[in-house]
């Protein structure tokens, strides 16, 4: 199968707690979401790392769903386990634990049609294992990237330096204020479009997402929802839908395309979210996706 659309980042377990309850052990990792969400709209491939302890059953949504799990390393050891816990407003994880694992040494190594890829979705991962991989794929259309508070604080050089040879950009709010040291998002998307990236979308949790481009600025609303089970990968689901679509374009570059990923990565994230894992990203049909896209638009039609 040709992969449209490289996934690197963590395949995890997760334990989570919240209003709604508790699960122990669960299908979690950025590349888990990403690639699952692409997967309505390219064909992803992961690359990543799992220990001996990661069952068929673990691999059961991404073989669900057609990912190719063909870079997937296992080594001996256990998998990458986060555990944490949400206040009823879901907005903030506290962490409980991060067992690194095998997670550890985590070094990707691209297929000769890895390197090949269309599009690339780097997760959210050291940044020098991110140049890494930028250094190994050849010519690829589209490359986008999230990061987090960890590396913006302990590898700020090396996250710049991915800055300057990516399309997209992804971050959440804190993060593009602490990047920048600018508090004014559109101010903060600016200083990042002069290091060299095309776009910089924001991610605004519950209020949505921000986009900020030398085409245009744009914010959109998240869509709305009733209840909220949990938000786990809500960031990362809203990073692969988006690329995934892009992938699928021929010409993604244009500020409609990215408005309307940033659209998909929205109603995406929203069926993340009424489930724990990605139990029920991984069980959706193009209907469900294709009327909640229609409400959206509907939601903001004036």
């Amino acid at each position: 199968m040709k992969n449209d659309v490289l996934v690197v980042g963590s395949v995890a377990f997760d334990t989570i707690e919240n209003a709604n309850g508790s699960v122990q052990r669960v299908l979690g990792g950025a590349a888990s979401y990403a690639s699952v969400c692409a997967s309505y709209f390219s064909n992803p491939s992961v690359v990543a790392v799992v220990g001996t302890d990661f069952t068929s059953t673990d691999r059961a949504p991404f073989v669900k769903r057609g990912v190719d799990l063909s870079g997937l390393e296992v080594k001996e050891g256990k998998t990458f386990h986060w555990g944490g816990s949400y206040d009823k407003d879901f907005n903030t994880a506290v962490t409980k634990f991060t067992d690194l694992n095998v997670f550890q040494n985590f070094n990707p190594v691209l297929t000769d049609e890895q390197k090949n890829a269309k599009a690339v979705f780097l997760a959210n991962i050291d940044p020098e294992l991110q140049l890494s991989v930028l250094k190994q794929v050849k010519h690829p259309r589209l490359v986008a990237c999230d990061t987090m508070n960890y590396w913006i604080s302990s590898k700020k050089a090396q996250l710049l330096e991915v800055v300057k040879k990516i399309d997209i950009f992804f971050l959440n709010e804190t993060e593009a204020r602490q990047l920048t040291g600018e508090y004014n998002l559109i101010k903060a998307g600016r200083i990042l479009l002069s290091q060299g990236v095309k776009y910089v979308v924001i991610k605004l949790g519950s209020n949505g997402a921000m986009l900020v481009s030398k085409k245009g600025i744009a914010q959109l609303p998240p869509f709305i929802l009733e209840h909220v089970h949990d938000t786990t990968g809500a960031g990362d689901t809203f990073g692969g839908g988006f690329t995934g679509y892009l992938a699928s374009l021929k010409n993604w570059n244009s500020l409609q395309a990215i408005k309307r990923a940033m659209m998909i990565g929205n109603v995406m994230a929203s069926f993340t979210i009424e489930s724990f894992s990605v139990d029920r990203l991984a069980n959706l049909t193009k209907r469900d996706i294709n009327k909640r896209l229609k409400d959206y638009v509907k939601m903001l039609q004036f």
